[in-house]
């Protein structure tokens, strides 16, 4: 049984042992989108406080006339309703930004877990071959059920970071999709 295992584990830590590509291919085009969102938030911004600018300007450039308008509602409103009319795209960004961080977070873990597995998977398969055919001492049960377990528990651990992965990539994938 540890020989499968041992074959599933090695097969499965060629393909996530290198992240690389993987995370290529799974982030590709999100940095084009957080670029794309970055431009559009700098130049709303920019319209949305030009009338100040353009208050402080017509001032001109007395220092304490400039603070009061900082300080001043108008200014205050013109960040309003930036913040009120782009609040969506705001939020894009925030989410791509999270997501694409907790799905590195997640590759990771699963890269290290599939490592695991592996070297767990091959240490169980040489003691017990070792036992079994070398010494000619039968494993005992208890050995048996502790080494289904350990594995039990990291193959687990790896299904779970998959799971929060292709989560992680859904939720990239949508809003790449809307914003690109």
């Amino acid at each position: 049984m540890h020989g499968a295992l041992f074959a599933g584990a090695l097969a499965a830590w060629y393909k996530y042992w290198d992240r690389t590509e993987f995370a290529k291919k799974s982030l590709d085009g999100t940095n084009e989108a957080l670029d794309g969102l970055r431009s559009y938030l700098g130049r709303a911004l920019a319209e949305s406080v030009t009338p100040t600018v353009q208050r402080i300007l017509a001032e001109q450039g007395d220092p304490d006339a400039v603070l009061e308008e900082l300080r001043g509602d108008n200014f205050q409103n013109d960040i309003s309703a930036f913040v009120t009319r782009d609040l969506d795209e705001m939020i894009s960004y925030r989410t791509l930004v999270t997501e694409r961080k907790h799905w590195s977070l997640w590759a990771q873990r699963i890269s290290w877990g599939v490592y695991t597995l592996t070297v767990v998977e091959f240490i169980f398969l040489v003691w017990f071959g070792l036992a079994n055919k070398v010494l000619s001492s039968p494993v005992s049960v208890r050995v048996a059920e502790f080494s289904f377990i350990i594995s039990g528990i990291v193959f687990s651990f790896c299904i779970l970071c998959a799971g929060v992965m292709l989560r992680c990539h859904d939720k990239i994938s949508a809003y790449r999709d809307k914003i690109l």
